[in-house]
């Protein structure tokens, strides 16, 4: 098949592409070992959620459940109603997450088979300790609406790479590549999370190295994935109504980054056990790199 590229934006030396029909090869030379984002116009044309996933089938199925949004709590049908009436006046509370492992467990083989592009994935392996993953959410859906801004910068948490599709609206997206976090003011409690508001609306007396940045933003539209990889900062408004899946990946491409976060995290607790997991952590690391590998020659051709 011949990749279809689009490209969507260019700020300085960074551009962010759409692409179809990208094979796996292209994908990991290009992005996922690159460290690269990129917008995958196909990657979840085999999904049932496509069609299924709209809100009025999660009005009528889910309904009753409660969620909570910004630390208000709403039932799901309310949520929906919010969203329905949402203006960038007056906005819904966002972001609306359901946890689909643990709370929607009959919803995934709507977003199966997982796309090539994420795979292999090792978030969920029993070689890695849950002591190590903590409370990182690797499946979830997004509910947005008109209006609705993420409520912090950020990248993923663990340094985790994340597939965002757009199964229902438009989302605006902000990247900033790693090489910049020195300008992007890192909580000292959360390195993961930048303690600048709104990349919009930046207060430059209050954070004067900000003025290095440079913001990559873009669109995401229905049936869209984008690819953001690894420590990449980002931030995402909703233009209309929004449903989407959030997928996070760990393979060989960013075991290392997962490592050092992890040692981070374990070095606030020192102790004989700290020690010896540091040393299983770095074992099965290198085990699943063995594995990786010969998983990707023999699984992922073309």
């Amino acid at each position: 098949m011949t990749v279809k590229t689009i490209e969507l934006i260019r700020v300085g030396d960074y551009v962010v592409e759409k692409k179809h029909g990208m094979t796996y090869n292209e994908f990991s030379k290009n992005h996922l070992f690159a460290n690269y984002p990129v917008v995958i116009g196909d990657a979840c044309e085999g999904w049932n959620a496509k069609e299924k996933f709209s809100l009025e089938f999660f009005r009528s199925t889910y309904g009753d459940r409660e969620v909570s949004v910004e630390g208000q709590k709403f039932k799901l049908k309310d949520y929906i109603d919010l969203m329905e009436t949402s203006t960038v006046e007056n906005p819904a509370p966002y972001p609306c997450k359901l946890q689909m492992d643990t709370d929607y467990p009959e919803l995934i083989p709507d977003v199966s088979p997982r796309f090539k592009y994420s795979l292999p994935d090792w978030t969920h392996s029993k070689l890695i300790s849950k002591r190590f993953t903590g409370t990182a959410q690797t499946l979830e859906i997004f509910f947005g609406s008109p209006g609705g801004v993420f409520p912090y910068v950020h990248y993923d948490y663990l340094c985790l790479h994340a597939f965002i599709t757009q199964l229902h609206g438009v989302k605006e997206f902000t990247v900033i590549p790693p090489s910049q976090t020195p300008y992007i003011y890192q909580k000292k409690d959360n390195l993961w999370v930048s303690e600048i508001p709104d990349l919009k609306n930046i207060d430059f007396e209050k954070y004067p190295l900000s003025t290095n940045l440079t913001p990559i933003t873009f669109t995401v539209g229905p049936g869209e994935t984008l690819f953001i990889p690894c420590g990449w900062w980002h931030t995402a408004h909703s233009l209309t109504e929004t449903i989407s899946i959030a997928q996070d990946c760990l393979n060989t491409s960013n075991l290392s980054k997962f490592k050092k976060e992890v040692f981070i995290n374990l070095k606030k607790k020192k102790s004989i056990k700290t020690e010896l997991a540091k040393v299983y952590l770095s074992t099965m690391i290198s085990t699943i790199r063995v594995l990786d590998f010969f998983g990707i020659k023999k699984n992922f051709k073309g």
